[in-house]
């Protein structure tokens, strides 16, 4: 919980991110450093500015985490097993996520399907056309609750007996826009609404295309159904080209402004042509095939040792200093360096010097 804790408070300064905190963690060995007496620890220039607001960062991290429970919020931070690992080849990746509802992050095919608010009956078809296929392939359908054609993405695929997530440019504990309330809670009940932002952030034209980046980096591939150029549709595509996604755009009229985005991203070959929804599925397959689909960690290999495959389950995410696998394992150092001999040995774990220790995937391994 303070590790938690500390990555909440972080993030309420203004000016850190996802980056700033991998960074700081890898260098520190855990986060609860933060609350520690900071004369042998070098602190970077942010949060030596900040010390004297230490209390109240924390008073505020706890009526996050308070707030979520009561609202049934999950919190994901950075170095859960349950944090999609596609997210951390996005630009500028998330340092947490909140969650509320049933659908998992993990273990499914996601393709995210966005595009203008105000779509033509032809998009809107377009729309309908290739999420139900998408659907009955087993895909899970990825948007942003907006106007138009996130909003057909996410009917259509409730319709088709579908699961879909909803990424929301605010906190979990409101809907925006308000008249998609309904169809926000219809979503909810098997699948997910998804925010970087904790409960009562409130809207600004920054977080949208903060937001679009999440959505293109929970999918295995994004379709973009009309959109006009350097609208919010037309920077999800370009952020998913840039994670080397495959995007794909339904080509329009040449005389609709709203089919000038998919156009341009088909001529400037970060799209191609979505003819056809098989043409999709096909390039989906090939693709987590490169790419494989993130897994529960339930269905990861495990040490049959139960204190081994704790430290296997840390180790997920990153290294971490055995002064931190002590202090989560509740183990003194020398009683540990006995275990991590046993997994280096059996090709669990790899140790560097420093007291640095790295989960390896040993393909003769104990199981």
């Amino acid at each position: 919980m303070e590790e938690l804790l500390a990555l909440i408070a972080l993030l309420r300064i203004e000016g850190i991110g996802g980056r700033h905190i991998r960074k700081w963690r890898k260098a520190w060995g855990s986060l609860e450093a933060l609350w520690m007496p900071h004369g042998e620890k070098a602190l970077p220039p942010q949060l030596r500015e900040q010390l004297s607001n230490l209390s109240r960062l924390r008073r505020e991290a706890e009526v996050i985490v308070q707030t979520c429970e009561r609202l049934g919020i999950q919190i994901i931070p950075y170095y859960s097993s349950e944090f999609p690992p596609l997210l951390e080849e996005i630009m500028a990746p998330p340092a947490v996520l909140y969650k509320k509802g049933p659908h998992s992050l993990m273990g499914q095919p996601m393709v995210a399907v966005v595009g203008t608010r105000k779509p033509s009956a032809y998009g809107l078809k377009a729309t309908e056309y290739f999420v139900e296929s998408l659907i009955a392939a087993g895909v899970a359908i990825v948007s942003g609750l907006a106007y138009g054609i996130d909003a057909q993405a996410h009917r259509t695929a409730l319709e088709r007996g579908g699961k879909t997530i909803a990424v929301l440019a605010h906190g979990l504990d409101w809907v925006y826009p308000p008249a998609h309330r309904r169809l926000a809670e219809e979503l909810l009940k098997e699948g997910a609404w998804v925010s970087e932002y904790p409960p009562g952030t409130k809207l600004h034209p920054l977080h949208f295309p903060y937001r679009n980046r999440i959505i293109a980096g929970l999918a295995h591939m994004t379709l973009i159904v009309e959109s006009r150029v350097g609208g919010g549709a037309f920077f999800t595509a370009r952020a998913a080209f840039e994670a080397n996604r495959p995007v794909f755009a339904v080509p329009g009229d040449i005389f609709s402004s709203t089919s000038e985005g998919t156009h341009t991203l088909i001529a400037e070959h970060i799209a191609q042509i979505a003819y056809h929804p098989e043409a999709l599925v096909r390039e989906l397959r090939l693709h987590t095939e490169r790419l494989p689909l993130p897994t529960n960690a339930s269905d990861t290999p495990m040490p049959e040792d139960p204190l081994q495959a704790q430290i296997y389950t840390l180790l997920e995410k990153g290294s971490r200093h055995i002064d931190e696998l002590c202090s989560l394992t509740g183990y003194s150092v020398s009683e540990l360096n006995r275990i991590l001999m046993h997994m280096e040995i059996e090709g669990w774990i790899r140790q560097k010097p420093g007291g640095f220790i790295f989960r390896e995937v040993p393909p003769n391994a104990k199981s």
